[in-house]
Formats: structure tokens, C-alpha cells, sequence
């Protein structure tokens, strides 16, 4: 009996699943096209069955979209022509919809900008970072509606947050705007981040201020003359520190508002040298005229 109800030709309406291809070059699509499509077919039962059982997906070509004022789109009698000739043997096809699809197309634009990274990394006594942060690659190219890539003047990592560094590391992040802007193809998705650390030493060399700015007609002589500068490095550079290796200078034309003293900026440094901290941050000042 079953087999004899199966073997006999129904109408019935089928949902067929979407799938668009031959997408043009250097266009997306930004608004998302119908998924699928109720279409009256006549079918024997087991036929019908089958469609039931595993929904078919049929293709339209968007090569046979035409353009309008309103945009690109495809005529239902040129997607009924592309669905009918994916049917099997022996089904026909009675009444699809009466709605044109309409395919909101944008030329695609493009532009390379810098991956700036998000970290707060916080180190162990006595251990700090080596240089800069690596990071790999240091820029992307993008490709995309020019809505989402103008506003894009850099990209940025996910926030790394890491505590008690003693080690050197490295890490894989996400970029922020990847999931943000959806349209937009990114040439990377991942970025890898790396940093050396190593243990620094510590020394204080007492640098000779030098006073800038100052009229030929008068002489400057600061209290201190000389300040110290407590530098961070290793061990074997800090050793071969000397005064002259800095450039410590107060300018004469911008005394301190309040107090009237010289402020102190540290001009130049040897590179073996990490980190440079004044242990003065301005000194008085008398002056001598000549």
C-alpha cells in the first residue's frame, strides 16, 4: 500500500535552499540575498519524500543579474529557468514566487594600515623588556566596501595583559576590527607578538647640566651643577657609562612659572642605556653679568 502511494504524482511546495555563485570581481554583496525559495513542484511520493528528508540546494548565477536604478537583480523568470534545469528526471515545476531578487552590490576598495598593539605587560623586580615589542605582521592590507575601509586608519589587537614577566614570550592575537567590520577582508587575522626580557642592573651617573637659551650678556650658574640620572641597562654597558655619554640641558627661556627654576630635560642618552630617570627634575639658578 505504502509503496503504491508513493509511486503515484502530487503537487507540493518545496523549500529550496540558495546558494549564490559567480560573484563579481571586486564587488560584495552587503545586504544578505533570500537563503531559500518555496517552489510548487509536481513530483511522485518518494521524490517528495527525498526532498523532505535532505533539503536541496540549487544555484543561481549572479552572472545573469542585470543592473537598475534600484541596483542589480535577477528576474524570476531568469531564476525560475536556473532552478528548473537543476530538478531531477521527472519533476515539474508549477509556481515559484513572483518576487525579484534584488542584490545590493558594492565596489570593493582597498588600503594597507599599521596593527598597533593593546598590552599592558607588568614585569618582575628587576626584569624588564629588551628593545620593543615585535610584532609580526606589523601591518595588514584590507578589502572591502569604502563605508567600513575609511574609517580604518589602524588596526588593533586584542588587549594582552600579562603579569610577572621574567621570560621572553610570544603571543597570537586577534585583531579587534576583524570581527567588527564584516565586509571587509583582512589579509590577516592573527598577529604574532614577541618581546626578549631580561634582568637589568642599575646605576647613577652624575651628568653636568648645561643651561641653553641664554643672552651673551650674562652667565648662568645653576645649584647643582651636575644631577644624577639613575639608568636602567645591563650589567656590561652600564659599566662603561660616562657624563659626556649625556646631554642634560635647562632651558633659560622657560623657568618654572611658580618657583622660577630651571626645568631639566635629559636631550640624548647612549644607547646601551634602557631606561634614564633624573633624580632632579629642575635646579635654581643664579645669574652673572658680565
Amino acid at each position: 500500500w505504502l509503496i503504491i502511494r508513493l509511486s503515484q504524482t502530487y503537487t507540493h511546495t518545496v523549500d529550496f535552499n540558495l546558494a549564490f555563485t559567480h560573484m563579481p570581481e571586486n564587488r560584495v554583496l552587503l545586504d544578505p540575498p533570500p537563503e531559500e525559495l518555496g517552489v510548487r513542484i509536481r513530483a511522485n511520493g518518494f521524490q517528495l519524500l527525498g526532498y523532505q528528508l535532505s533539503p536541496r540546494t540549487v544555484a543561481i548565477d549572479l552572472r545573469n543579474a542585470r543592473d537598475s536604478r534600484k541596483g542589480a537583480y535577477i528576474s524570476p523568470q531568469s531564476y525560475r529557468e536556473q532552478i528548473e534545469r537543476q530538478l531531477g528526471q521527472g519533476i515539474g515545476m508549477l509556481q515559484i514566487p513572483s518576487d525579484t531578487i534584488f542584490m545590493n552590490f558594492q565596489q570593493l576598495t582597498s588600503k594597507t594600515v599599521p596593527v598597533r598593539v593593546r598590552a599592558t605587560l607588568e614585569f618582575a623586580q628587576n626584569y624588564m623588556l629588551d628593545g620593543d615589542l615585535k610584532v609580526e605582521p606589523d601591518q595588514v592590507h584590507l578589502l572591502g566596501p569604502p563605508e567600513e575601509i575609511d574609517s580604518i586608519a589602524e588596526v588593533h589587537t586584542e588587549l594582552l595583559s600579562v603579569s610577572e614577566l621574567k621570560a621572553d614570550f610570544q603571543y597570537e592575537l586577534g585583531l579587534e576590527e576583524a570581527e567588527r567590520y564584516r565586509h571587509t577582508e583582512f589579509s590577516e587575522a592573527r598577529i604574532q607578538v614577541s618581546g626578549q626580557v631580561f634582568r637589568f642592573s642599575e646605576t647613577v651617573v652624575e651628568v653636568p647640566v648645561e643651561v641653553i637659551r641664554v643672552p651673551d650678556s650674562i652667565e648662568i650658574q645653576t645649584f647643582p651643577e651636575t644631577v644624577g640620572v639613575l639608568c636602567k641597562g645591563r650589567i656590561e654597558g652600564l659599566k662603561e657609562l660616562r657624563p659626556e655619554d649625556f646631554h642634560l640641558v635647562a632651558d633659560f627661556s622657560a623657568p618654572e612659572s611658580e618657583t622660577g627654576r630651571l626645568m631639566l630635560s635629559l636631550a640624548s642618552q647612549p644607547e646601551g642605556v634602557y631606561q634614564a630617570q633624573l633624580l632632579e627634575s629642575s635646579v635654581e639658578f643664579i645669574i652673572k653679568r658680565e
